[in-house]
């Protein structure tokens, strides 16, 4: 079963790169064609990546000593995206397909996506009896969260770059130690 899958994922690799190259390319440069592609990934992989990002990137990690069960896992360290109305969250589900219910997806995570709005309901009732938070946010607020988390990230305090910078020098001055000995 496994040789078939991947044999047909490889065919289809072929034949995506076929229609690419030999209808939406045709008349092109090589170069050109190149540069269409890369663009193409680009955005597909910005596309792809802020849609799970939203979901993962701006919740605290576990501490190392912090054994969580799986369940308490998927509700801590992701949140569901949702789009304010009946019409707003189908629309959420089409543009993040369905990646927007992460928490039924590390839950189940071989069931198929389109069915998580369905499970959806069973798990809400399932963690409000049980006590644990079910992390459901509107889709602009969970933008925000995540690029504003990214930007802290990304531009940290400097009395954090100087911990860094020691942590750094410790190492190089422990490896120069081990190479002298």
């Amino acid at each position: 079963m496994r040789t078939k899958r991947q044999h047909t994922e490889g065919m289809m690799i072929v034949i995506r790169h076929l229609l690419f190259y030999g209808l939406l390319c045709r008349g092109m440069t090589w170069g050109q064609s190149v540069t269409i592609y890369t663009i193409y990934n680009t955005v597909a992989a910005s596309y792809i990546f802020s849609q799970f990002a939203l979901s993962h990137s701006h919740l605290d990690v576990s501490a190392p000593d912090e054994f969580l069960h799986w369940v308490e896992y998927a509700a801590d360290h992701t949140i569901n995206v949702h789009g304010g109305s009946w019409l707003g969250t189908r629309f959420v589900d089409w543009w993040m397909a369905y990646l927007n219910y992460q928490i039924e997806h590390h839950l189940f995570p071989g069931m198929p996506q389109f069915r998580h709005p369905i499970v959806s309901e069973r798990v809400q009732v399932l963690f409000a009896k049980h006590g644990i938070k079910y992390d459901n946010r509107f889709y602009t607020s969970a933008c925000y969260d995540t690029w504003y988390n990214l930007h802290k990230v990304g531009n940290p305090s400097l009395e954090t770059q100087k911990a860094w910078k020691a942590e750094r020098e410790a190492y190089k001055a422990a490896q120069a130690a081990k190479k002298a000995e």
